[in-house]
């Protein structure tokens, strides 16, 4: 007697138990990834600090929510070790971010300020690190940022501001301490960003454009620390200066013309050239059309006649120039 036929659903049954086991993936240590981007500065009487959160985990899981941000600042250790450093050094533990999006992760901006009071005089080092998960599953270290602390640096004051041909000037008083001074300005719409420095009370910003409103801040520098900003109200500087004096002016007396020519006035602004003319020692009138390049043909001469010149530059905005230096021709 033939053995009965093993249904067809029975084999369908037993290939589908037979599935594959892959390894065992063990669970995340949730442990994140180290800043690296630490940034430190004495700033009046504070350390002002910032930093971004790592968007990962050291096994690359991103980071949905911070359980702990640890910063601590301690006096420096010789030779450098983050363990004997951390058990000396104090804790000024930050908020935590809120959450971010776990299918794009992004760094996450934090600023956070430290008391300088007890730290005079010491050289200190700063470091953060972050925890995703509760107990003992903190980041590496960052990187330190090392810091000489010295009395907090004053605070610029009578900043005043005015407009000049080469651009925005800013005088103030200066600071005892300061070794430097650091320009920010701001436009509309843009960040405070550093246009300059200089060891003197004064600085002109040749990078300002007219009509366009500014807000400036001055900030003093001693050694590794900063003064707060000394900040004005925004600054709109109006064109009111003239292109420099047309120079080199000649005239030479040709067949049919007079040809006088000058050098051009350096302004990037400059618009064209007037042409003032005497006639036999009379009194000296503009001529009616303005020159757009730096010589002019004047047909509207008379043989036994002598001819007087001067020359203007004139901006875009109709600024004008004082006249050049006269110059003279017989025809």
């Amino acid at each position: 007697m033939r053995p009965a036929a093993f249904p067809l659903f029975a084999w369908l049954l037993l290939l589908s138990s037979c599935g594959y086991v892959g390894p065992i993936v063990p669970p995340s240590p949730e442990i994140p990834v180290a800043v690296k981007d630490l940034v430190a500065v004495e700033r009046g009487n504070k350390i002002e600090v910032f930093f971004r959160t790592p968007p990962r985990t050291t096994d690359n899981v991103a980071i949905k929510k911070f359980s702990a941000i640890d910063l601590r600042i301690g006096p420096d250790v010789v030779p450098f070790d983050f363990a004997a450093w951390a058990k000396g050094a104090t804790a000024f533990p930050l908020p935590p971010p809120p959450p971010g999006d776990p299918l794009d992760p992004k760094p996450l901006p934090i600023t956070g300020s430290l008391p300088i009071e007890g730290l005079l005089g010491k050289h200190v080092t700063v470091a953060v690190r972050t925890a995703v998960k509760a107990g003992d599953h903190y980041s590496s270290w960052s990187n330190r940022v090392v810091l000489d602390i010295v009395e907090p640096v004053k605070t610029p004051t009578d900043l005043k501001i005015a407009a000049s041909a080469n651009g925005v000037v800013l005088d103030w008083s200066a600071v005892d301490a300061a070794d430097q001074y650091r320009i920010l300005r701001q436009a509309s719409g843009e960040t405070l960003t550093e246009v300059g420095k200089t060891d003197k009370p004064h600085f002109v910003d040749e990078t300002s454009q007219f009509d366009i409103p500014y807000t400036y801040a001055v900030v003093a520098l001693h050694g590794g620390a900063e003064s707060l900003p000394a900040r004005h109200e925004p600054f709109t500087a109006t064109d009111k200066f003239a292109p420099s004096i047309p120079t080199g002016v000649t005239a030479l007396a040709g067949p049919e013309s007079v040809e006088v020519s000058w050098q051009r006035s350096p302004e990037a602004d400059t618009a064209g050239y007037l042409i003032y003319r005497s006639v036999d020692g009379g009194p000296f009138e503009k001529l009616p059309d303005m020159a757009i390049l730096s010589a002019f043909s004047d047909r509207k001469v008379e043989h036994g006649k002598t001819y007087r010149y001067q020359i203007t530059a004139i901006d875009q905005k109709k600024n004008e120039s004082v006249r050049s230096t006269m110059v003279e021709v017989s025809f």
